[in-house]
């Protein structure tokens, strides 16, 4: 198939583009920069947002940069023809909350309105990130699946994606936890968030790859929550000390004491979700319909001795993710 990777370069896209040429596609991904391309991909180097159209239509269009309506139909006006299947990173942040557990696609997601909307498209597009949309990021991924479907019915898929880790992940919300107990050694103290027996769900994003590929393959149109099974954390820490040869004193500490030594949830403090109703069940969203659609994960050890291995070649690049040497002294003072 002629496939077209959008974002083709970066982390999802990487992987997606990776695994297209390994199945014998004819890869091109559109870009601003081709660096990193593996050999056997062509690039289109151009901006979505320019409005220049596309030479070449495409069978399969793979997108992990569309965070607008606009987005959507820019690029479908962009083409010569339409895609006959169109992929989408969309994201479990469309969800309004998870004050319940087993969330699944049939749960009533609110669009942002066509006044956010349009309000945000008249930003400059380096804004349109989850960091720069911060709230209003999962309405417009809920705005933009909406767009989709309207422009290609069925032959949208939108993947709703669980937290994605892998070796390279530019967040390093995970990553910091291998590097932590890594670094930990022999009875070393290391602070987690309590409690132990919570879910953690990840997804290697080389497994969310596979499955994008597998939706325009098989033709699986609609939504798709695409993250992991949930894992108490006690063995997600426990499973990085057994792969890197660690055995590390865990100390479990609570929303309160990482409040009181000013440790925030999820940026410093990863895989702690904050202390409220809505993010009670953030990492215990059902996956049943895409795992009964041939969603495959690979071992938890698999994914953290690729995390283990590219981090200990690159020790000394400092993580967007996780604590100070400070605050993890405060919390553990």
């Amino acid at each position: 198939m002629r496939v077209l990777v959008v974002g083709g370069t970066g982390f999802l896209g990487g992987a997606i583009t990776a695994a297209a040429l390994g199945a014998g596609h004819e890869v091109t991904v559109l870009s601003r920069r081709g660096q990193g391309l593996p050999p056997g991909a062509r690039h289109l180097a151009m901006d979505r947002h320019e409005g220049r159209p596309i030479p070449a239509p495409f069978d399969w269009v793979l997108d992990t940069c569309a965070f607008t309506p606009g987005d959507v139909t820019g690029l479908m006006d962009a083409l010569p023809e339409p895609p006959a299947r169109y992929v989408f990173a969309s994201s479990i942040s469309a969800y309004p909350g998870f004050a319940a557990p087993g969330l699944d696609e049939t749960a009533d997601v609110p669009p942002a309105s066509p006044e956010t909307v349009a309000e945000v498209e008249a930003t400059p597009p380096d804004q349109r990130s989850a960091a720069g949309l911060a709230a209003l990021y999962g309405p417009l991924k809920r705005a933009t699946e909406l767009a989709a479907e309207a422009r290609l019915g069925s032959r949208a898929t939108a993947l709703r994606l669980g937290l994605l880790v892998g070796p390279g992940d530019p967040t390093g919300r995970f990553t910091f936890w291998v590097r932590r107990i890594d670094l930990a050694g022999a009875g070393g103290t290391v602070p987690v968030p309590a409690p132990p027996e919570a879910p953690v769900q990840i997804i290697d994003m080389r497994d969310a790859a596979r499955f994008a590929l597998q939706a325009a393959a098989s033709g699986l149109g609609g939504i798709w929550n695409v993250t992991g099974r949930g894992v108490p954390r006690r063995e997600v820490f426990g499973e990085i000390a057994r792969v890197a040869g660690t055995t590390p004193d865990w100390r479990w500490v609570t929303a309160a004491q990482m409040d009181a030594a000013g440790v925030a949830p999820w940026s410093d403090m990863p895989l702690a979700l904050p202390d409220a109703p809505d993010f009670a069940h953030m990492m215990a969203l059902s996956t049943a319909k895409a795992e009964a659609a041939g969603l495959v994960l690979r071992p938890l050890g698999e994914t953290i001795a690729d995390i283990l291995a590219h981090d200990r070649a690159a020790r000394a690049q400092p993580l967007k993710a996780g604590m100070s040497a400070a605050q993890e002294a405060a919390l553990l003072a």
